[in-house]
């Protein structure tokens, strides 16, 4: 089993990565790490060590980006399935209800179509 953490490079994608790794260290399951930016991400990036996680036991791998998959909803839906994931966490932050209505939204289409639990999880 598996903890997927979405990543984005904000600090409600950061929220997320550092949440998944608690929870795959409490679970005792690997973290699986969605990059939902178009490019490559880096340790410093989503503010962990990988080392210091592995000291941890808990096994960390990242998900690049698809070429295939253009939508991030799609992406981690995706994931979920290809991998046996046990839960999705994902960072939310607020937005206007215009934005909501132009942009919709990844995490709502995340939380609804979902086969397993989904954590949300808001930054500090």
């Amino acid at each position: 089993m598996a903890i997927l953490a979405c990543y984005s490079d904000t600090d409600a994608g950061r929220a997320a990565i550092r949440r998944g790794f608690a929870e795959a260290h409490k679970a005792q399951d690997s973290l699986l790490v969605a990059n939902l930016e178009k490019d490559p991400v880096t340790e410093d990036q989503l503010g962990i060590d990988l080392n210091t996680l592995a000291d941890f036991g808990v096994q960390v791998r990242i998900l690049p980006p698809t070429a295939t998959v253009h939508d991030g909803a799609d992406f981690v839906l995706q994931a979920e399935q290809e991998h046996d994931v046990s839960m999705i966490v994902l960072g939310l932050r607020k937005r206007s209800r215009v934005g909501k209505l132009l942009m919709g939204s990844i995490a709502q289409r995340i939380l609804i179509e979902a086969d397993c639990p989904v954590l949300a999880v808001k930054a500090k």
